[in-house]
């Protein structure tokens, strides 16, 4: 039973990732999993019941993004957040893509959601607060100028997929960090940078065969280092 109960989820999840949770029927959940829509209702009376297991299920795999190490200041342990979002973009990328579906059919689903982003961007805040007493962050230029760059990466987040699609992107680990990781590169301070040429970039530049955006990447974190140094 819970063998069966479990392919019912992985067969939705492949179904709402490839058509949206809105386009996807029971039927066909159930034809994907070789069962009868009456075995699959005896598990899931509806549609919203496999939604509902699968937030289940997928909060099991935030929450240790959300709580593990808590405002933890060391980069790498960003970093090691970034590849878990991107495991949970490729395998639940209507999670991310259907945000507006989930807010209309869903509306409790959504709160719940809604509820994580917010704790997600008010933890990477004080993630950035932390490297700024520790001398690797510069101080904020205005007000909430943290708040905004953590909304931003969110953003960047959530609809990774979409910019792929847009921008015929290399979707690769390696190019989504990067994106992710240029937004904060400008807040290092020389004692920053000097912790992310050690320990984030040369695996980022080590494992990604796009050397065009190599270069650009490069030469970026190399501008901010002489201004660093020249500030000092």
């Amino acid at each position: 039973m819970v063998e069966t109960r479990q392919k019912i989820i992985n067969s939705s999840i492949t179904l709402f990732n490839n058509r949206g949770i809105v386009n996807v029927r029971l039927q066909e959940i159930a034809d994907h999993v070789g069962i009868s829509v009456g075995n699959l209702a005896y598990h899931f009376y509806s549609k919203k019941a496999i939604v509902i297991e699968i937030e289940l299920q997928l909060e099991s795999k935030l929450s240790p993004s959300l709580y593990k190490k808590k405002h933890f200041p060391y980069f790498i342990d960003f970093d090691n957040h970034l590849s878990n979002y991107f495991f949970l973009i490729n395998n639940y990328s209507f999670y991310f893509l259907d945000i507006l579906e989930l807010k209309r059919a869903y509306p409790k689903i959504y709160s719940n959601r809604q509820k994580y982003i917010l704790k997600t961007i008010k933890r990477n805040v004080k993630w950035m607060e932390k490297n700024n007493e520790i001398g690797k962050f510069k101080k904020e230029v205005f007000k909430s100028q943290y708040l905004n760059i953590s909304k931003n990466i969110w953003l960047n987040i959530t609809f990774w997929m979409t910019q792929k699609e847009i921008f015929n992107e290399n979707i690769n680990e390696y190019n989504f960090k990067k994106k992710l990781w240029s937004q904060l590169i400008p807040l290092f301070t020389s004692k920053g940078t000097m912790e992310f040429n050690a320990f984030i970039l040369p695996n980022l530049t080590f494992n990604d065969d796009d050397k065009t955006n190599d270069e650009i990447f490069n030469k970026s974190l190399k501008s901010k280092h002489d201004v660093s140094s020249n500030t000092r």
